[in-house]
């Protein structure tokens, strides 16, 4: 099925089941006087409220950019994140390297996203333990979040190229391209698998070795 043109007697559903890119949900979220602003994941969920009946007034930007610092030496496991200061910057960075006993520490992209998913749903609970979750267990936190699941493109060349059926053909990132346009546009999960290779077979067999 190919995707159809968005509208706002569009189903959830049907909205959720298709790929949009980012650059399109913009567009949408501007036609339909949403916030423009924030990651892919943030956009589909202005869109899925409006969709929802939410009435355009209420939905707002669910970030608040906190403009306070916070110290290292007064950070500790228990910080909460929000209202205290607490942001990932070279003070966390200092604090995290210490409690780790690391020469260097990096942040990783689960942290990252972990303390967006915190800021959109305002989560005055949540403490800097949380972040250290993510740290400590990326994989297991990216599984389900609701941005990682926007990198679907990249996901799907992960996949692809992991199959050694693949193998078979030259120019391998067009094949890729080719199954992911044909997956992309329509209502199928945006994810590969190998029955793709005979699904589409017609269109790729040119490229075999």
């Amino acid at each position: 099925m190919v995707r159809p043109e968005f509208t706002k007697n569009m189903s959830i559903k049907e909205f959720q089941s298709y790929y949009w890119y980012k650059t399109e949900l913009q567009q949408i979220c501007k036609k339909h006087s949403l916030p423009t602003a924030g990651t892919k994941a943030e956009l589909i969920a202005y869109i899925v409220k409006l969709l929802a009946g939410v009435p355009v007034s209420k939905i707002r930007v669910a970030r608040k950019i906190r403009r306070k610092g916070m110290k290292a030496d007064l950070i500790t496991p228990s910080t909460r994140i929000l209202m205290s200061g607490f942001s990932l910057n070279n003070e966390a960075r200092a604090f995290f390297k210490a409690y780790y006993g690391l020469s260097q520490f990096r942040f990783k992209k689960s942290m990252a996203i972990k303390m967006r998913e915190i800021e959109i749903a305002q989560d005055t609970l949540a403490t800097v333990q949380d972040l250290m979750d993510a740290y400590e267990h990326p994989y297991e936190k990216l599984a389900s979040n609701a941005e990682e699941q926007t990198y679907q493109w990249n996901n799907f060349i992960k996949s692809f190229m992991a199959d050694d059926c693949t193998k078979l053909y030259h120019a391998r990132m067009t094949v890729a391209s080719i199954l992911w346009t044909k997956v992309r546009d329509s209502n199928q999960p945006k994810l590969y698998r190998r029955e793709l290779l005979k699904q589409y077979q017609l269109e790729i067999r040119q490229y075999l070795l």
